[in-house]
């Protein structure tokens, strides 16, 4: 039956088509997508440390923070994922997402409609009267031009941007936890230090005051000492500060507030793991926002090749049915019912540029769209860089300064033993133990960035690695 109706009202459907026809814009097909393509180096420039290079990489989901083999870390990050509430907004857009595909879908499928009506009419000098009708309506858009699959094709694009965005979302708040914690253990390390050294300050305060009395000894080595402890004092006070501000910020990425949420101290060693490197070109597969913005490009260029078939006539197919009965009983055994099938077709010959207009605001969206795309490749491979040069320089920093600290030591176990014999004053003894003491939390803050560090370049990296 459509065959024959499309068949009898062809001559006026290529009418239509004529008229539009016109234009030299005219577009009877959006084109296909193709994702653009990238040159990556063989290698990356900082890529001679010892990290582990490899191209037989494949993205996976990992759970990298397992990594660094610390308990706590593992339920924290555990937690985070089910509570976090950055995540969870992340979470419903996608679902969101999913639902405008589906209605995007539902598109390509025929409409079907139904409606009742029960009618009693009379007049002064009439008798009164019953009128019951049931119809039923249909309809249909097929999909000549491919719009319908163009849209469906541009949603999805979208869906998976979202879920890229969910990806990258739920990455970032790992990292941000993760580096708290460090943050906190490093704080705790640093307080212990800073504990022993005010003890042993406040036991040398008290001897140089027992020496002072006796008058061994000046005043002035006494403050010299009695100011030392007090610098550590503050400092501990500082301390404390970060700590409890860093476990604030800990309780609130896992969807706790401040007064629900205490990190315990622990014994916490800074384990550095070696993390494989892949090419550069595996980012463009791995990396969330790289995988985000090239959906977001994908749908774009769909807008676009519906914004180039807007020339195209509408057409729909429609069929209509109704029956009629003055009893409700017989309304169904009626002889008395009409239909109709027809075709309808539209289209606008002249919009005064409108159409043309939209093409060029769909073109520039793609253009900068695909700048962007760009954009996010150079920047990954970028922080890839610089994760890789960092951890060369934070590895050799290292080293130094753990020669440092032994000479720190020294310095300070022999200046002491000038002082006790009578060679130099106090205050050379104070500055060969601050020395230490600044070395030893220089020594501390360095093994945490080496940490940061690691976790930087799994972020730049997009986590998640597997061998073939």
């Amino acid at each position: 039956m459509i065959s024959s109706i499309l068949s009898k009202h062809l001559p006026s459907f290529s009418c239509v088509l004529l008229l539009v026809g016109c234009s030299s814009n005219i577009v009877t097909h959006p084109p296909a997508y193709q994702q653009p393509v990238i040159q990556a180096d063989t290698q990356y420039k900082y890529a001679s440390l010892n990290w582990v290079q490899t191209q037989t990489l494949t993205p996976q989901t990992s759970q990298w923070w397992q990594l660094y083999q610390d308990a706590k870390l593992n339920t924290l990050i555990q937690q985070l994922n089910t509570e976090n509430l950055t995540l969870q907004q992340a979470e419903a857009r996608y679902r969101n997402a999913i639902a405008l595909l589906d209605e995007q879908r539902s598109a390509r499928l025929p409409s079907l409609g139904v409606e009742g009506s029960a009618n009693r009419n009379g007049s002064k000098n009439n008798k009164a009267t019953s009128q019951f009708s049931a119809g039923i309506q249909a309809s249909w858009v097929p999909d000549l031009w491919g719009r319908v699959a163009k849209a469906v094709e541009g949603q999805q694009a979208n869906l998976e941007a979202s879920q890229a965005d969910l990806a990258a979302v739920k990455l970032n708040q790992q990292l941000l936890a993760a580096q708290s914690y460090w943050n906190i253990r490093l704080l705790d390390l640093q307080l212990d230090v800073l504990r022993q050294t005010r003890q042993s300050y406040a036991r040398s305060v008290q001897i140089l005051k027992n020496q002072y009395q006796a008058g061994m000894i000046a005043r002035a080595d006494v403050i010299q000492a009695e100011t030392q402890l007090k610098q550590v004092e503050i400092q501990q006070i500082e301390r404390q500060l970060e700590r409890n501000l860093q476990e604030n910020i800990l309780a609130v990425l896992l969807g706790q507030t401040v007064v629900q949420f205490q990190l315990g101290k622990q014994t916490a060693q800074f384990n550095v793991p070696t993390i494989p490197v892949q090419i550069p070109s595996h980012l463009l597969i791995q990396r969330p926002d790289v995988i985000r913005t090239e959906r977001e490009l994908a749908a774009i260029h769909a807008q676009l090749g519906l914004a180039q078939t807007a020339w195209l006539p509408d057409l729909s197919i429609g069929l209509n049915g109704s029956l009629n009965n003055n009893i409700f009983s017989q309304l169904f055994q009626s002889p008395n019912y009409l239909w109709s099938i027809g075709l309808n077709t539209a289209a606008t010959v002249f919009d005064g540029g409108k159409r043309k207009a939209g093409i060029d605001q769909a073109q520039a969206n793609y253009d900068e769209k695909l700048a962007a795309y760009k954009q996010t490749v150079l920047t990954g491979w970028k922080e890839v860089e610089d994760g890789l040069m960092q951890s060369a320089s934070l590895k050799q920093q290292v080293s130094e300064q753990a020669q440092l600290l032994n000479l720190a030591h020294e310095n300070e176990r022999v200046v002491t033993q000038r002082y006790n014999s009578g060679l130099v004053s106090y205050l050379e003894v104070v500055t060969a133990q601050n020395l230490r003491l600044q070395a030893e939390q220089d020594r501390l803050e360095l093994q945490q960035r080496q940490m940061i560090n690691s976790m930087q370049l799994i972020a730049a990296l997009g986590t998640g690695w597997g061998r073939d």
